[in-house]
């Protein structure tokens, strides 16, 4: 075939033009350090290494999520345990105030240390984090959690907790909600507290209550006792009625009270209560779990062979106030939930066709974020239904309420045997109140500390990832300098040679050919 000098010329170029852009593109990647210079380089390894990044960047966010986290639960550590050295002296001030030796002004004065650590405590419960967010008042971050409100000490903030994604698949509270520190007890606590009626005349005292049997049939109920004249001079005959949360009374139970003789009363059910002096007939005492929920589970229909627990709210958030949950199990495998409510009549809700396992315990999670636990065998149509508790039976243990009323009656004079019963009483109900309330402070600081070495593991593990994300893209996207060096070396030599070829072609022609 004939080559025309066009074509020589045009060859020469193209060969000259692709050495040089083979040695520009080795250029580029010594001068940035990097092996692929466009995705054009190596798509696989592209598309790899933007996912890498990714998960890098992710990775390096929920690790300032996680010092945000910390910093706030250390925050919090610091404060709850500010806390506790207060209550403990509380309580060492409460066993001083039972000396029977200190007069009117001893108590008064004493009634103004508390009036100061009360003022105290109501500072460290109005603490705030690193961002000016209240501590303890829930999602409500910008609301004091504790206000005075019409000279009552009251939770002004909400449910929700702040939690902070600390990991992919974990999220942390980052804080706490006040009332579930100070306004209750620890969960599973099942002591009992007392306390007794304001219009009592006489000097009866009530004090330490006993479970005497855990699985008593009223366990777990409010008793409320109270006194009537006995069948002989001197004798008392009281009366306790248990009050389950639902709002069921049961059978009274009856007993005779001697003075000087009987050291407890026995309330029926299991559960007991020391007391001593000479009530007169009218005096009241309440004797109540210092654990309580805001929802009540009970049979309503069979269920001799299974039983339900306490229902637990998963998610307040999610809560619908006035809910009524009736579960009935269509077999004794499978179950439905009719959700009704006061507020929404004619728009039930009802989820049918749901998964039971007989003969162990079953985690039945409820719409609107509560949740109950039903063991046994149900059998067909057994229903258990979970609602509100009633008014009245939820145990108050606002810690702020418990300073105030102890307050008031360490500056009221003690002219009397009843006057110094009733402090006495007030006392004792202070007391165990202050200790459920103490409890629950070192187990919520336990948690903050659990959360806190949580976060010190996902941080290893955390750096642990970023170093193997760096590993990876350092594989995929850096440069191997000897290698890059050695095939520039060897583009410049192809580039120096087809310069040399065009210059031998330029040179060629049929003139020349034929000197």
């Amino acid at each position: 075939m004939r080559i025309s000098s066009t074509l020589f010329f045009q060859t020469g170029l193209n060969s000259i033009n692709a050495q040089q852009s083979d040695l520009m593109h080795i250029y580029q990647q010594l001068g940035s350090g990097q092996r692929m210079v466009t995705p054009a380089d190596d798509p696989l390894a592209a598309a790899q290494a933007i996912n890498i990044s990714q998960a890098q960047t992710m990775n390096a966010r929920f690790a300032k999520n996680r010092d945000v986290a910390n910093q706030n639960l250390g925050i919090e550590d610091n404060t709850l345990g500010s806390i506790n050295v207060l209550m403990q002296n509380l309580k060492t001030e409460l066993i001083y105030a039972g000396n029977g030796t200190l007069s009117d002004a001893d108590r008064a004065t004493l009634g103004n240390v508390l009036s100061n650590a009360r003022e105290n405590l109501l500072g460290l419960v109005n603490a705030t984090d690193g961002s000016g967010q209240y501590l303890f008042s829930g999602a409500k971050g910008d609301t004091a959690a504790y206000q005075d409100v019409n000279g009552k000490i009251v939770y002004m903030g909400d449910a929700g907790q702040r939690k902070i994604q600390a990991d992919q698949t974990r999220q942390i509270a980052s804080s706490d909600v006040g009332s579930d520190i100070f306004d209750r007890a620890a969960p599973g606590t099942t002591s009992y507290l007392t306390s007794a009626g304001a219009a009592n005349a006489g000097t009866g005292v009530i004090s330490t209550p006993m479970i005497m049997d855990p699985n008593g049939t009223n366990i777990g109920k409010i008793f409320n006792v109270t006194f009537v004249a006995g069948p002989n001079p001197g004798e008392f005959t009281y009366t306790a009625i248990a009050k389950d949360p639902a709002g069921g009374t049961d059978s009274p139970h009856t007993g005779v009270y001697i003075p000087g003789t009987t050291a407890s009363l026995d309330l029926g059910g299991g559960v007991q209560a020391n007391f001593s002096g000479v009530p007169v007939p009218g005096d009241g005492f309440v004797v109540e779990p210092a654990s309580s929920s805001d929802y009540a589970a009970s049979k309503t229909v069979g269920g001799a062979d299974a039983a339900i627990s306490s229902p637990e709210v998963s998610d307040y958030s999610k809560v619908r106030s006035g809910d009524v949950y009736q579960i009935k199990f269509d077999t004794n495998d499978k179950y439905t939930v009719t959700i009704s409510n006061p507020a929404f009549p004619g728009q039930d809700i009802v989820i049918g066709d749901q998964k039971f396992v007989p003969g162990r315990e079953n985690t039945l999670q409820l719409p609107h974020g509560m949740q109950v636990k039903i063991s046994g065998e149900p059998a067909i149509n057994d229903t258990f239904v979970v609602k509100p508790s009633a008014v009245g039976s939820k145990t108050d243990l606002n810690i702020f309420d418990t300073l105030d009323g102890l307050i008031a009656a360490l500056k009221t004079p003690l002219a009397t045997d009843e006057q110094q019963a009733a402090f006495q009483n007030t006392l004792n109900t202070a007391m165990q109140r202050l200790d459920v309330n103490y409890n629950n402070v070192l187990t919520v600081r336990a948690s903050v500390g659990a959360r806190m070495n949580e976060l010190d593991g996902l941080n290893a593990n955390g750096a642990m990832r970023s170093l193997s994300y760096s590993g990876q893209l350092k594989q995929l996207e850096d440069l191997d300098y000897y290698s890059a060096s050695t095939q520039l070396q060897l583009r410049t030599a192809a580039l120096e040679a087809a310069a040399l070829a065009f210059r031998k072609i330029q040179s060629t022609s049929l003139f020349n050919m034929n000197k």
